[in-house]
């Protein structure tokens, strides 16, 4: 008596991607990651290009830092010498007076 196989056997192409399916997909996905890296990003040249920029805005931003400063003490000293100038502009503009004054208004009385 002969046993008929219902089941067909893959052919020998179909069958190799049958039996390492996994192990192509990953073999894909490492040669995509592979050209992504190091053809279209340019891998190890791009680290050093990057860096360079970074080492640049950090001098820049040293250099920026430091007017800063500098600027920040002549606002300093020049406000202090100002305050007086912004008081007289006050008081003669706005009439403003200090806490504590006592405000005095004098008028010119013509004579009849």
């Amino acid at each position: 008596m002969k046993v008929i196989s219902l089941i067909k056997k893959p052919n020998i192409l179909f069958g190799f991607f049958y039996k390492y399916w996994l192990s192509i997909i990953l073999l894909l996905i490492l040669s995509s990651l592979f050209r992504q890296s190091f053809i279209d990003n340019n891998f190890p040249f791009s680290l050093y290009e990057k860096r360079n920029t970074i080492d640049q805005n950090i001098a820049k931003n040293q250099k920026l830092d430091s007017h800063n400063k500098a600027l920040s003490i002549e606002i300093s000293t020049e406000t202090s010498n100002n305050m007086e100038v912004l008081e007289s502009m006050a008081r003669a503009r706005f009439g403003l007076i200090k806490e504590g004054e006592i405000y005095y208004q004098v008028t010119n009385q013509s004579s009849q």
